[in-house]
């Protein structure tokens, strides 16, 4: 009995972290800072292109981290896309739809941060800054400062420990920045 509860005890707190990064992920992707007039666009899409900036970052960061980054990376991958296919059934999307859906975002999502990588891998500003305007539709001020704002939290999250974002902390860059930046821009 003992050997059967501590197998489910830690298959259910290896699940504790992927879901852990997964909500960090998402509460910090949804702040207000980043949607409204003359910024993202507050849709289903919007929301989807934001939290995909954040999670390519996330991703990036574990990928390097070895076997036990590369799995915990799928397994928060895992978590953002069963996130995914719950948010499309809330929104009144059919079950026989749900399925080609999830392939089309996985495909995007793939796409996309694989475009974030390439630019931050060349250290390009203008390279990330074309491809978070050539997937999200934005004015050329918050393009820029979305790009900014991108670079910075890719350098933290160069600088986070290994231990923290292998347990499931992620300190992110303020937000609050965003919306500063934003104002000198508009």
């Amino acid at each position: 009995m003992g050997l059967l509860k501590s197998i489910f005890l830690r298959k259910k707190s290896s699940k504790h972290i992927p879901e852990a990064l997964h909500m960090a992920i998402m509460e910090h992707s949804l702040q207000p800072s980043f949607f409204g007039e003359g910024k993202v666009d507050d849709t289903f899409s919007g929301r989807f292109e934001v939290v995909c900036l954040h999670s390519a970052l996330v991703l990036r960061r574990l990928r390097e981290f070895g076997d036990a980054g590369n799995d915990l990376a799928q397994d928060t991958f895992n978590e953002l896309f069963s996130g995914f296919d719950d948010a499309l059934r809330e929104i009144g999307t059919g079950d026989l739809k749900v399925g080609k859906k999830v392939r089309v975002i996985g495909e995007s999502f793939y796409g996309r941060a694989k475009a974030y990588d390439d630019a931050l891998n060349a250290g390009s500003s203008d390279a990330l800054k074309d491809a978070i305007t050539r997937n999200i539709n934005l004015d050329a001020g918050f393009a820029q400062v979305l790009t900014r704002y991108i670079g910075e939290a890719a350098a933290s999250f160069d600088n986070q420990k290994e231990e923290s974002l292998l347990s499931g902390k992620i300190e992110w860059p303020k937000v609050e920045e965003v919306a500063e930046w934003h104002s000198k821009t508009s």
